[in-house]
């Protein structure tokens, strides 16, 4: 085995890890054991487990990064709404179709350690960015009205964060197309400006579903 593919392995097997037991349960002995290698060659390609922990979290939101496309205004505001949707879309594939990653993220491990919560809320405040250089732009082009782009934006990721949440947790949910137009339908009709949202069908009368 190459050393990136030995690398790779070991990362891969603890991500399996700290999935199933929890990242504060788990231990180096763990990984290695996971992983078939011995506590030597663990140590020659990361220092600690938390630095396992980090290089996971960075190259998550590193392949998030690759999914959220920017905007082209050229397309209109129906097409903005379309691109939207498709970025919302790639987010919560990204996140489901990595559960032992989405179990970790949603652990539910807040206030166990300061260092382990600063990196968390990094990861999460990089989101919120992402998500209100969207809103702004979307503002610039008038087709979302004025707002507090920092609340909203949180309002936004907590809201996918619940949704992916309750997915962690085995919860039986529809599936990820109905996901996303949900969210994004909930999410449009607070932000969109009058004539948009009724071009779009935002401000006529819904069905129950």
């Amino acid at each position: 085995m190459r050393r990136e593919e030995r690398r790779a392995h070991i990362l891969a097997c603890a991500l399996e890890v700290f999935a199933q037991k929890g990242y504060h349960s788990s231990s180096v002995s763990d990984i290695i054991k996971k992983a078939g290698v011995a506590r030597g060659t663990f140590y020659l390609y990361f220092k600690s487990k938390r630095t396992v922990f980090d290089e996971l979290l960075d190259d998550l939101f590193a392949l998030l990064h690759t999914k959220v496309k920017r905007i082209d205004p050229s397309r209109g505001s129906v097409g903005v709404v379309a691109q939207m949707q498709s970025n919302i879309d790639a987010v919560m594939g990204c996140l489901i179709d990595n559960r032992p990653m989405l179990r970790l993220l949603m652990a539910g491990v807040a206030g166990l350690d300061s260092s382990f919560d600063k990196k968390l809320t990094e990861f999460y405040d990089r989101l919120v960015e992402l998500t209100q250089h969207s809103l702004v732009q979307g503002h610039d082009m008038k087709v979302i009205r004025s707002v507090n782009v920092k609340i909203v934006s949180l309002c936004i990721i907590g809201t996918i964060k619940e949704v992916l949440y309750q997915i962690a947790m085995g919860r039986k949910m529809p599936n990820r197309e109905i996901l996303v137009k949900e969210i994004l339908d909930y999410g449009l009709r607070g932000l969109l400006v009058p004539e948009t949202a009724s071009k779009l069908g935002f401000l006529s009368k819904r069905s129950t579903r």
